[in-house]
């Protein structure tokens, strides 16, 4: 696949989001200040919510807005890239494409729909003067890091999508429970000690989560353990599906 197609799919893709809409591309930035704003005034100025050891009135909602941005980007980009290849089959049968880099384009628009987000996000920040220091330089690491596993998960899951369509739903389902068990919404603190080692070694979503969270709600560095293992993970997943795809590259064709 060249860059020229994978850049024109990555634009259409964005562009196809919010075609037929008043606002098009606008809602691309109302739907993360919407959400920003409501987490800062029900969260901070309503519940009063708090996070344990931070004394900023925004603390909480830092806390979730860092760990959910993310998140949406990381679940977006898995679900799609687990459907992809049956959504473009209509392009798959005409062009000839190196299937394993499609969901590429998949990942680049939600960068960018993330990158939108963490620009408003940081608007924020600076207004209630709760900036990080160099910290933020780690940002584009972490996030490279967890769209790698994104894409490698994707992938694999694409594969499978072709010769079980359930796949596409399960997805679904086992993203919502992880999401919950990922602590987003909530402080590892409060759980059990073996949670905290479940989590810190056999959830890669909270790995990248954390180190979010380290960098904006604290104001610290991440653990750069728990991100060494996420990135070994990330590359051992994408190599295990690339694998598989070359195993079962002609019969995916055949069933597209």
């Amino acid at each position: 696949m060249t860059l020229s197609l994978l850049l024109a799919f990555t634009r259409q893709d964005f562009v196809d989001r919010y075609s037929g809409s008043a606002f098009g591309a606008l809602w691309a930035f109302i739907h993360p200040l919407v959400m920003i704003f409501i987490f800062t005034v029900i969260f901070a100025n309503v519940m009063g919510a708090r996070l344990p050891g931070v004394s900023s009135v925004y603390s909480y909602s830092i806390y979730l807005v860092a760990g959910l941005l993310p998140w949406l980007a990381f679940a977006n980009t898995l679900t799609r890239s687990a459907s992809v290849f049956l959504d473009k089959r209509h392009i798959i049968s005409k062009v000839h494409i190196g299937l394993p880099y499609l969901p590429i384009y998949i990942v680049l628009s939600e960068t960018l729909t993330f990158l939108i987000s963490l620009a408003i996000f940081m608007v924020f920040l600076l207004l209630s003067g709760t900036v990080p220091g160099k910290t933020l330089l780690l940002v584009p690491f972490i996030f490279l890091s967890q769209q790698i596993l994104a894409f490698a998960l994707g992938l694999l899951l694409g594969i499978l999508n072709v010769f079980l369509r359930d796949i596409k739903e399960m997805v679904t389902v086992l993203l919502t429970f992880w999401f919950w068990l990922t602590p987003i919404v909530w402080v590892p603190s409060i759980a059990p000690q073996w949670v905290q080692y479940l989590q810190d070694y056999f959830n890669p979503a909270y790995q990248f989560i954390h180190a979010y969270q380290a960098i904006f709600a604290y104001g610290q560095l991440p653990d750069f353990a728990g991100l060494t293992r996420l990135v070994i993970l990330a590359h051992v997943v994408l190599l295990g599906a690339w694998l598989l795809f070359k195993a079962l590259e002609k019969d995916i064709r055949d069933f597209i």
